[in-house]
């Protein structure tokens, strides 16, 4: 919620009011170790709130926040706004359902809301305020905003009064809305007993009954709960008149991995689809349901089943309900094969075939998964500080002969993606349940190469997710800056599923002549050893050598300006991966930020004397395949292999030299990239970068990279 309070931060930031459940201020507090926000003031509540008891907040506008943020405090108060009222319930909850004899009860708070407008004003009646001689202009406006007015009759010429009611239809019960958010039955009887709720059922007849009316409660509700008895009866009591919009949440790992819902991310999902027509093996198919979300199918009375991207209309009134408009399918029922007549139509399909004939290594993925050799690569994410629509922020899927695997960083989504990969690759008789339950608990190791953001949130959810299927039993090495682990060590005081589900190793501790009694754990689980090497981006950051997996020797260089350093403790790396956030001839852009150049990383492959180079984390200007501009006078440089990595790319020892002649193809895929690049070169940054960088925590600002 965004609080319009008199005083703008400097750059014309409102102000953040954040409300949530008993904890959230300790969560927000614990960010401190790898993000500040200096830019804004943030002002949290926990518990019960309600925003009609703050003299000091104004009510929020209900408009587009883009256009709320440019107007002036002062209009605030003429557009319609509403007020917000949490209502906690406190209940138990079992933190490792797996593990029922050890685990323990913990207390965790559920939070519902109620948002309700104030009476909507009646129409304004223009014929009678000609009647009563209102002289047309602003007293009309003053009339609106339900003020009387004071005038000289033109007619008459006396001194009149007009009173807003004069010219005003009869107003309106103003908006309310309700989520409610109900994991168990306990909740439930809470929710009922609510004051707040009771208000809206019908029948009511209190003198304290609100101005708004009820239109739409959201349930964020297991399905079991749901279609409880109890549960029904309770939104039968609400009336024929308010909209149930239904989101279950899972209530296991199982559920999750079960979940059939289309991606809203159809971008990424086309783009995985197109390349996995270029070849199957290194781009595998992503998962594209083709159920519609078809109002007439998924609304049953007044309860509809929510959909991604649905959009339901509360303002005006007369047009409330769904949006029909986003009640289509995200995905046509011949969305795949028309993807593939585009591949077709610009040639990629056929220079892919000819490519992969002519390399004796490149082996399906079905045949992969049979060989003794389980090694593998996915890339979770390739793009740099903040999603797009095309890649996702930075992580990586490690692999090992044995079945275990590690993950060199872990951005937010990866858990999500990976299962997106897992599920593609299966054999049609396999159960993705199973398979994701025994791929997470095969994660015995986690990389962290800096703390930023873009490059560890989805450690979070990956430790909970390992937490509910017995993964404490057997918690994996995370490998992290120290200011990590200070982080997770408040963290876990919020969220304790995560507490016991990992061990903790410094990269400090694996520099060159250190050694750690975890590297002993590292060589049993993953048959590996790791070296740090400090790299030059933010503090505390790390690139890492892998030595042992089924790559060979795997460098990894996290994000960093180039290092000789790096280069040296890397030599001879059968696999370099290296950050490219920049193209050539942004190289002062590169030094500012404390990135690297397609051309650097090319550099740093040379010095290493690697076999084969993969670039990622491109700059989300380049949301497909950046320029390339090798040096023709640099032998090593014109012959090095190169691979552009992509979100859902997965590559096997047998299948990297393919991976590596295939750009060709791929930029077939994207005719108008050249054209975008010079467009985004030309229109460089939005913001003043310097000022930006030099405030800990801003990489993630809206235009940074």
């Amino acid at each position: 919620k965004r609080s319009y309070s008199s005083m703008l931060s400097n750059d014309g930031i409102p102000d953040l009011e954040i409300v949530g459940p008993s904890g959230t201020k300790s969560f927000l507090h614990s960010l401190r170790h790898f993000m500040r926000r200096d830019r804004f003031n943030v002002h949290t509540y926990e518990g019960h709130f309600d925003s009609s008891k703050l003299n000091n907040t104004p009510q929020r506008p209900l408009e587009n926040a883009n256009k709320r943020a440019k107007k002036k405090v002062q209009k605030d108060n003429e557009e319609t706004s509403f007020t917000v009222e949490s209502i906690p319930v406190n209940y138990t909850a079992v933190p490792n359902a797996a593990e029922t004899t050890k685990s323990q009860q913990i207390t965790k708070q559920a939070i519902s809301y109620v948002f309700t407008s104030p009476p909507i004003p009646g129409k304004f009646l223009i014929e009678k305020a000609r009647k009563l001689n209102v002289p047309m202009g602003p007293l009309c406006g003053e009339l609106k905003a339900g003020k009387s007015v004071t005038f000289i009759d033109s007619k008459t010429n006396e001194e009149r009064t007009v009173d807003s009611k004069d010219v005003l239809a009869k107003e309106s019960p103003g908006v309310g809305v309700a989520v409610v958010y109900c994991p168990t039955t306990h909740v439930l009887d809470e929710l009922r007993a609510s004051r707040t709720l009771r208000a809206f059922e019908k029948n009511r007849l209190d003198d304290d009954a609100p101005t708004s009316q009820l239109d739409a409660i959201v349930h964020l509700t297991p399905k079991t709960v749901f279609e409880s008895d109890g549960y029904q009866s309770w939104c039968e009591e609400f009336g024929s008149a308010v909209d149930h919009i239904t989101l279950h949440i899972a209530e296991s790992v199982k559920d999750r991995a079960a979940n059939n819902n289309a991606s809203p991310f159809v971008s990424a999902m086309r783009g995985g689809a197109r390349r996995s027509f270029v070849h199957d093996g290194l781009f595998p198919m992503p998962d594209i349901p083709m159920a519609a979300c078809d109002g007439s199918t998924t609304r049953t009375a007044a309860f509809i089943e929510g959909c991604p991207m649905m959009e339901y209309l509360l303002m005006p009134r007369s047009k409330r309900g769904l949006n029909a408009c986003t009640m289509k399918s995200l995905y046509s029922a011949t969305e795949k094969d028309d993807l593939r007549g585009e591949v077709i139509t610009a040639g990629a399909l056929q220079l892919a075939q000819t490519v992969a004939s002519e390399q004796v290594a490149d082996i399906p993925v079905q045949q992969d998964r049979n060989e003794s050799n389980l090694g593998e690569l996915i890339f979770t994410g390739t793009g740099s500080a903040v999603p797009c629509k095309h890649r996702n922020v930075t992580g990586m899927y490690l692999r090992m002969n044995n079945g275990n695997s590690m993950l060199l960083d872990v951005g937010e989504g990866t858990v999500g993606q990976l299962l997106q990969v897992w599920k593609s690759t299966l054999p049609k008789s396999a159960s993705a349940v199973d398979e994701y339950h025994s791929r997470l608990l095969g994660i015995k190791a986690v990389w962290i190469s800096h703390p930023h953001a873009d490059h560890h949130l989805g450690l979070l959810r990956l430790l909970s997710e390992r937490s509910a299927i017995g993964g404490s039993n057997d918690p994996i090495v995370l490998m992290a800056p120290p200011n990590m682990f200070a982080f997770l060590s408040e963290y876990q005081l919020t969220v304790p599923e995560i507490k016991g589900n990992y061990v903790e190793l410094d990269c400090r501790d694996l520099f060159p002549g250190q050694q750690s009694p975890l590297c002993t754990k590292l060589r049993e689980d993953l048959g590996i050893s790791c070296t740090t090497v400090q790299v030059t981006h933010c503090p505390y950051s790390y690139a890492v050598i892998v030595d042992g997996t089924a790559f060979g020797r795997l460098a990894y260089s996290g994000d960093c300006r180039p290092s000789s350093r790096f280069a040296a403790a890397g030599n001879g790396a059968d696999v370099l991966i290296h950050e490219a956030t920049f193209e050539d001839g942004m190289k002062e852009e590169a030094v500012l930020k404390k990135h690297s150049t397609v051309g650097e990383a090319i550099e740093i492959a040379c010095k290493m004397d690697a076999k084969t180079l993969i670039l990622t984390h491109f700059s989300q200007r380049y949301p497909k395949i950046p320029p390339v501009n090798r040096d023709e006078s640099d032998a090593k440089a014109m012959t090095v292999p190169i691979a552009f990595a992509f979100d859902f790319m997965r590559v096997t020892p047998s299948s990297l030299p393919l991976a590596t002649k295939l750009t060709p193809a791929l930029r077939l895929l994207y005719p108008g990239q050249e054209d975008d690049d010079k467009t985004a070169a030309k229109k460089g940054l939005t913001v003043d970068s310097k000022e930006l960088m030099a405030v800990p925590g801003m990489f993630s600002a809206k235009g940074i990279l």
